[in-house]
């Protein structure tokens, strides 16, 4: 059987993971988004097969195009920057036995 951590690792490159922290509640009972904190991660980032459309909840196929592969945690929501393309994160399969995650994103205009 193949270790997929291996493969990740040899697929992947240097990309950029923002993510927001924190957040509160102002007087007025508003949410206020917390501060992003980028962070390099290393992940691969591949185009969407039909087949792996087919894992995903159906209100996100038609938004995921990117499927990336990562042994850094990655969060629904995240913004992941890489060649100078950023994609959202719409869905994510953390895999904690294999030491990776896989996540699906969108493309961000």
């Amino acid at each position: 059987m193949i270790d997929v951590a291996i493969a990740i690792d040899g697929e992947s490159v240097n990309v950029t993971r923002t993510r927001l922290v924190g957040g509160e509640h102002n007087a007025d009972g508003d949410w206020i988004e917390g501060a992003p904190v980028a962070a390099t991660i290393r992940a691969a980032i591949q185009p969407v097969k039909g087949n792996q459309l087919m894992d995903m909840p159906e209100g996100i196929r038609t938004e995921a195009g990117w499927m990336c592969w990562s042994r850094s945690e990655i969060l629904v929501n995240d913004t992941i920057t890489a060649a100078g393309i950023s994609y959202r994160t719409l869905f994510t399969w953390p895999r904690i036995e294999g030491g990776f995650y896989r996540a699906a994103l969108g493309r961000l205009a």
